[in-house]
């Protein structure tokens, strides 16, 4: 199964939208959409495949940068992203708790992390979410 880890993230972080499309399709990942959002900004749509549950979003900013979402396959997968975060020298600046969901923000000196991990309303089950960008691009964007 060809899930993104740490060093997957930083490549997409580091990297312009076309390079990143290729990046992605030689991981197994298909263009589901692409959607225009409110701000005119564009974000399209990867999933592995009808059954799984991981996907990647990457928003393109004006400069071609992107702001990566990853909703990892399982809990193990976040948590080893979550571990290489911890191990390279990312600062805790934010942890915000509720009934529906768990999230810590961390910052490097080159990214910004947000690690959430999502209740299902009336279900025990849980799903995790990544977004991951370079510290530069909101100042270009």
């Amino acid at each position: 199964m060809a899930q993104l880890n740490y060093k997957d993230l930083t490549f997409l972080a580091n990297n312009k939208i076309d390079k990143n499309i290729k990046y992605i399709q030689n991981k197994g990942y298909t263009f589901r959409q692409e959607k225009v959002t409110g701000d005119g900004t564009k974000q399209v749509y990867y999933e592995k495949g009808k059954l799984s549950q991981t996907m990647v979003v990457m928003r393109i900013l004006n400069n071609l940068s992107v702001v990566v979402s990853y909703v990892p396959e399982n809990k193990n997968n976040f948590e080893n992203i979550q571990n290489e975060v911890n191990k390279t020298g990312f600062n805790l600046i934010d942890s915000t708790s509720s009934d529906r969901d768990s999230c810590t923000s961390y910052q490097s000196k080159e990214y910004f992390t947000k690690l959430c991990e999502v209740q299902f309303p009336g279900s025990s089950e849980k799903s995790h979410n990544i977004t991951f960008y370079r510290n530069d691009i909101a100042s270009n964007n």
